[in-house]
């Protein structure tokens, strides 16, 4: 037979349907025995109902599962948990049938995270069949009269009823609480323990789980918010009764079986699960699915219309675009489904797919075409919000393209500027034009902020002026705005003003230069001026204006042991919240870091030891001449609604056996940061010479660091009252060292220098603790805390006043090294991965291929202290890692030995064998392999080349730890690990190959510029798999930064300056 034949030089791709029921879960509930079925669209074609029927009750009536998100990353992946075998998923997909029941689940569009849970019960009630025998149908069932699309008739059916929670638990409730719960529930109906006994508590915790969804039957559910209580109620009245129940999974024979006519069609095959043209399809429909989604949510929040003509008209362009998109994604899904229905009735092969995948036509919908259209209408919306957000603070909007001139647009900024001005200062009001633009208000944020604040203040103060702003937007204009300008046209003439020569700009004197006019050569020379405005007196506004998103202004306090970092920490929130010591010792001192000290009294020097506030696990008081601190912790201080200032607390400097690690532990730290605003060096004001911190420290730091940085340092001197207040011996070792250094660029001045006393603080912290001072004491130390309140201000107006330090925008070699280190791992990890698909290709294993997933942690761990467990993938053993807690729940990562060859894991690597081949043949995965070894191998010889040379090779460790895995896999007992030792023969070669690339770049004489070396780190984060890895690290980093970081409320400091 033909179909036979067909099917025999088919079987890789498809499993033969000739003569073998096929099973169905019910979408379409109508069907009866006997009714006509088209298997290749999963539609039905009548509703013929046969009258000699036989039944029974099934062997298992009653299945219950809850499953999580771990189970299932999407809803139309989920349903292949509840029983919806491909084909009909793929149908479901391709919207070749329109859902019913609890297929309807591919609706959900709530968020699916860990905190989501699927419940799902089903009951069987009966099963009905015909009995048919080959050819033979006809005798109970007549066949069909005229020709039919129809490929099999229903010939058994299972009735009963199912029904599918989604419930996502709040955040508010415990998940463990409810997972209890609900596993309870679980366990009652998979045993059919009904009526579900529910004690009073597990009423009130359903109760509180009012986010669900449900999908089921459409006899029993006919509301999608039904209650979880009302279903557990109802299951025993739906099981009793018979109307409610419905076909619940179809079990079909081919027509020509039954029949043995040729008048009926081939029987359809199904291509198997792991056919990579088939699976391909659901992969690209979700993409672009989601994709689209997400358009439609930015769709739907655009305004209708701009007033500026030109964000009118790109809005209509893109909604015109968006259609266009629409429709292609209809015709790619006709497309597609009549191929798949081709190719199940055998008309097509299913490379037939990829061809359409691929079609010019549908070129709109490819991923990067549907990003790139993503981002014009994200930008878009951003635009909206930004107008919006101006008109509520009365701020006009205008953009430059709208601007013409003799039906031509301006070619220049000065044209432009020229027009607006000529625009506006004819009228009557006041106004201020600013002149900004995307990139500088993207780049420049800390600056935008500042602008928008005091320019909004200042209409508020001038109400009587009308003073009128405008947002001029240069986004879109060809020229490069350089910076942010302000223009101010005539104001009222009750204020002093100064018109420059060009008599069209009229800039605001500040109420400090009323009296003593300026003569800027800006304002000589141009009629625009950069963003100078008014101060506002010192006392703002009472409700001062609310943005989003506060300034936050980090500030890097580094000192040798003992200096005093935390006691500087904990005086500041002090000066700042009391104006004197009296306040203080009348109300309660913040004590932020555990206070231990000794302080001396009297006159016959009396020691007393005094400690205040919390034991702290980041405070060590009892290793003498080791830091107290023990790593890096934040100190954020809420100023008011638009400051937030984080101080930075770090290990001290000074102790041989850490210091390296100590640094590296700080520019770790500080290197995910998006920007420093100070770099407060602290310092004793009567040291006799300058030790090993300042040299090491400051070295660390300026190669880390980029001369931009150098205006941003900051000397704070401590215990200064016995100085007077000044710098004393250190202040002139201090320029010598910098002078001897040729490190003038450096300022060092009265500017950037301030003067504290933390003793006064200690005064309080003994006076809490009970111990008395004699008179003349008491008046030192009210007299030094005024001093230091004065100082604390000033320091918080120079750190404002500093430029903001952007991390990322600038290149270092110590950046470069932090950033080589934190690569590392992923690059291993990907080289790896590269290694287990080399293998599977060389092995013949095509249709398959490994893929890495990584999660954050928020936990300290190495490989020292993990728990290790082995896990199968595919044809390999692989060794996954988890944290080890003792016994008294602390960090098993805390008793890890400093130097021993072990490295840490800040995130956690799992892979998948996926039934997709990888696509490239043995001699590009070998390919692969050696040129990505060699990409690693020339960023360490770049580490080497560092004057802080690498004494270690940091991918060597890992390399090694890779093969004792390996090796201790070979060893487990009663498991096939034959791929595991091609893993290990290719891991031991990478030696001799590292040792050969190694040579060829030392002949080669190879030096790499800094550009050079960030190119290769582009090129190797641009790979999928290194991306997500390095994602991961950098949230992990985050999880921990926040774990060791500390808000203060700005309730707590009553300094009127920051009211």
């Amino acid at each position: 037979m033909n179909e036979t034949s067909r099917s025999q030089s088919s079987l890789n791709l498809f499993k033969t349907q000739d003569g073998y029921p096929i099973e169905r879960k019910v979408i379409e509930p109508s069907g009866r025995l006997g009714s006509l079925y088209d298997a290749s669209t999963d539609n039905l074609i009548d509703r013929h109902s046969a009258q000699r029927i036989e039944s029974k009750i099934p062997r298992k009536r009653f299945t219950c599962r809850l499953l999580s998100r771990d189970q299932s990353t999407d809803v139309i992946s989920f349903l292949k948990d509840i029983d919806f075998d491909d084909a009909i998923r793929q149908s479901i997909c391709l919207q070749m049938i329109t859902p019913r029941g609890i297929s309807r689940l591919i609706e959900y569009n709530q968020v699916v995270d860990e905190n989501t849970r699927f419940l799902y019960y089903c009951y069987r009630a009966r099963k009905e069949w015909l009995d048919v025998t080959a050819h033979q149908t006809h005798k109970i069932v007549a066949a069909p009269l005229n020709p039919t699309e129809a490929t099999h008739m229903i010939t058994k059916i299972l009735w009963g009823f199912e029904v599918l929670c989604v419930i996502q638990i709040p955040k508010h409730e415990s998940v463990n609480s409810v997972d209890q719960l609900l596993h309870h529930i679980c366990d009652q109906l998979q045993n059919n323990r009904i009526p579900i006994k529910l004690n009073s508590n597990d009423r009130q915790l359903i109760n509180q789980l009012n986010n669900i969804a449900v999908y089921g039957s459409e006899t029993c559910i006919n509301q999608a918010n039904t209650s979880l209580l009302t279903i557990l109620t109802r299951i025993q009245d739906w099981q009793k009764d018979s109307n409610v129940h419905q076909p619940l999974i179809y079990t079909m024979q081919p027509l020509r079986w039954l029949y043995n006519g040729p008048q009926f069609n081939v029987p359809c095959s199904f291509p198997r699960p792991d056919n990579p043209h088939i699976a391909r399809i659901e992969i690209v429909i979700k993409r672009i699915n989601n994709q689209i989604k997400d358009l439609e949510e930015i769709f739907r929040n655009l305004p209708t219309n701009f007033s500026s003509t030109i964000l009118d008209q790109r809005l209509k362009n893109l909604q015109q675009k968006y259609r266009f998109v629409l429709n292609s994604q209809d015709n790619f899904q006709k497309h597609l489904r009549q191929a798949l229905k081709d190719i199940r009735r055998h008309c097509i092969e299913p490379p037939t797919l990829d061809d359409i995948i691929g079609d010019q036509r549908y070129e709109c919908l490819r991923n990067s075409e549907l990003d790139k259209f993503l981002t014009n209408i994200q930008q878009l919306l951003n635009k909206s919000i930004l107008i919006e957000k101006l008109k509520n603070n009365h701020i006009e909007y205008f953009n430059v393209f709208d601007i013409h001139s003799n039906q031509e647009i301006p070619t220049t900024i000065d044209n432009i500027d020229a027009i607006l001005k000529r625009t506006y200062s004819n009228k009557n009001d006041s106004v201020i034009l600013w002149y900004s633009s995307d990139r500088l208000k993207r780049e420049k944020e800390d600056l935008y902020q500042q602008i928008y604040q005091e320019l909004t203040w200042e209409q508020q103060q001038h109400v009587e002026q009308r003073i009128k702003l405008i947002y001029v937007d240069f986004s879109y204009f060809k020229d490069k705005l350089e910076d942010f300008i302000i223009v101010r046209l005539p104001l009222a003439e009750t204020l002093t003003t100064e018109r420059d020569s060009k008599k069209d700009t009229v800039h605001l004197l500040p109420p400090s230069k009323q009296r003593a006019r300026s003569s800027s050569p800006l304002s000589k020379q141009s009629s625009r001026s950069s963003p100078t405005l008014p101060k506002p007196p010192p006392v703002p506004p009472r409700e001062p204006l609310s943005i989003s998103k506060p300034i936050e202004i980090n500030v890097l306090l580094l000192g040798e042991i003992g200096v005093g970092k935390s006691t500087f920490i904990n005086a500041f929130i002090n000066y700042l919240k009391f104006e004197n010591l009296q306040q203080a010792e009348q109300d309660e001192p913040v004590v932020l870091i555990p206070v231990s000290s000794l302080i001396t009294v009297g006159d016959r020097s009396d020691e007393f030891a005094v400690k205040l506030g919390n034991a702290d696990s980041n405070e060590n008081h009892e290793q003498q001449g080791q830091s107290v601190t023990q790593q890096c912790k934040s100190y954020v201080f809420d100023l008011n609604n638009r400051l937030r200032l984080r101080f930075i607390d770090t290990p001290g400097i000074g102790d041989n056996t850490r210091d390296i690690k100590t640094i590296d532990h700080i520019l770790t730290y500080i290197n995910n940061l998006s920007h420093l605003n100070g770099i407060c060096l602290l310092l004793k004001s009567n040291t006799a010479q300058l030790n090993v911190f300042y040299h090491l420290c400051l070295n660390q730091l300026l190669t880390y660091l980029t001369p931009t940085a150098y205006n941003n340092i900051i000397f704070c001197f401590t215990n200064t009252r016995s100085t007077l207040y000044a710098p004393g011996d250190t202040g002139l070792l201090l320029r010598k060292m910098l002078d001897d250094e040729h490190l003038n660029n450096i300022p060092f001045k009265q500017e950037n220098t301030f003067c504290f006393d933390s003793e006064s603080f200690r005064y309080l912290v003994a006076r809490k603790c009970g111990i008395n001072f004699d008179e003349y004491q008491k008046q030192e130390y009210i007299s030094s805390w005024y001093t230091s309140v004065t100082e604390s201000v000033r320091l918080l107006k120079f750190i404002r006043k500093c430029k903001s330090y952007y991390l990322e925008d600038w290149l270092s070699p110590r950046k470069a090294i932090f950033d080589i280190l934190m690569l590392v791992r992923p690059l291993l990890e990907t080289l790896r991965l590269i290694i287990y698909n080399w293998q599977l290709s060389e092995a013949k294993i095509i249709i398959n291929h490994m893929v890495l997933n990584s999660n954050p942690i928020d936990i300290e761990m190495c490989t020292n202290c993990a728990q290790i467990k082995v896990v199968e993938g595919g044809p390999f053993w692989l060794t996954q890692y988890q944290s080890a807690i003792l016994d008294n729940n602390t960090n098993q990562h805390s008793c890890c030995p400093i130097n021993g060859k072990h490295f840490l894991i800040e995130f956690n690597v799992t892979h998948e064998f996926v039934p997709l081949p990888a696509g490239l043949k043995n001699e590009r995965w070998q390919s692969s392999f050696h040129n990505f070894l060699f990409k690693c191998d020339r960023l360490l010889h770049f580490l080497r080349q560092q004057e802080s040379t690498i004494q270690d090779d940091p991918f060597q460790y890992i390399l090694e730890r890779y093969l004792e895995e390996e090796e201790q896999i070979s060893q487990i007992p009663n498991i096939n690990s034959n791929m595991n030792k091609l893993i290990h023969d290719v891991l031991k070669s990478i030696k001799q190959i590292r040792e050969e690339n190694r040579r060829k770049l030392l002949e080669s004489n190879e030096r790499l510029s800094l550009n050079l070396v960030y190119q290769i780190i582009d090129e190797l984060i641009a790979i999928p798999t290194v991306r997500k890895q390095i994602d991961s690290i950098k949230r992990s980093r985050q999880l921990k930064m926040k774990q060791h970081e500390r808000t203060i409320p700005k309730n707590l400091i009553r300094n009127k300056i920051f009211a």
